[in-house]
């Protein structure tokens, strides 16, 4: 699979009149992408770590200048995202203490116990959660009606995860082969954020005082069900990852939402590409 991974910064600008429920009529959706935001910046600087730890083991320069390429577009991703904390700090959500512990109890200690190998299955899973998700954002329009400028916050991470959906699978295989490490990182990055998003998600509709509404349940029950799909499609791409000959260039029609999103937005805001440097 070729692949033409560009870092970019989101330049766009997060005013503090974002909506709080900025997806309309969809509470539970603005609320599970909200908990995506907040686990985004912790979650990608462990994968950076990851691979930063795992450059000098790499011995092929391809693999290793798309690791680089990895790291600057999941760096920016942070960024972008920790920019709307403080729209989410003007609503008046508390989530900063989840957030600090959920770095320091999972991903800090992962950094200081689990071997190397263990924590690239991680990213090399999480990765593909990441890819499938945009796909299905992307493939179904769910964000056509939402607020234009979280969609487009939304949209170009989603595209951008699925721009570089291969290299941590690919870093996997250089490091690690065995389908049982595979195996061990499914299960544990699956329960680990599933668990976190379902977690954060429900804490900030409690603060709304939403979470038990019914209109909150049916909303649920169609993203999962009828509706989008999402609990279906889910376990089908989850099944996918535990595929022997898998490999994620198996997203097919991925590619071609990612590229129309990324076009899109360069014609409305040309992005800032940041000079891939090599590394000393």
């Amino acid at each position: 699979m070729e692949e033409s991974i560009t870092p970019r910064r989101f330049v766009a600008c997060l005013p503090i009149d974002v909506p709080r429920h900025w997806l309309p009529g969809n509470e539970v959706v603005s609320s599970l992408l909200n908990a995506y935001t907040i686990l985004v910046p912790a979650n990608e600087a462990f994968y950076i770590r990851t691979l930063n730890a795992c450059m000098p083991r790499i011995p092929d320069d391809a693999l290793r200048q798309r690791c680089q390429a990895f790291i600057r577009q999941e760096a920016q991703h942070g960024v972008a995202h920790k920019r709307y904390w403080d729209n989410l700090d003007v609503q008046g959500y508390a989530y900063r203490r989840f957030e600090r512990t959920v770095d320091r109890v999972i991903f800090r200690t992962m950094d200081r116990y689990a071997p190397l190998w263990l924590r690239v299955s991680l990213v090399s899973c999480v990765e593909h959660i990441n890819a499938f998700l945009g796909y299905e954002f992307l493939s179904q329009s769910i964000l056509a009606d939402a607020d234009p400028r979280m969609r487009d916050l939304m949209e170009w991470h989603f595209a951008e995860e699925i721009e570089h959906r291969a290299v941590a699978f690919d870093l996997l295989q250089a490091i690690r082969p065995h389908y049982s490490v595979r195996l061990l990182g499914a299960l544990t990055t699956t329960a680990l954020f599933y668990l976190l998003m379902a977690g954060m998600a429900a804490s900030l509709l409690a603060q709304d005082r939403l979470l038990w509404r019914k209109a909150s349940v049916r909303q649920l029950i169609r993203h999962l069900g009828k509706g989008h799909g999402m609990g279906r499609r889910t376990l089908r791409h989850l099944r996918d990852y535990l595929r022997q000959d898998f490999h994620p260039s198996c997203l097919r029609g991925a590619d071609d939402f990612a590229a129309e999103v990324l076009a899109r937005q360069t014609r409305e805001v040309p992005p800032v590409i940041i000079p891939m440097y090599p590394q000393t």
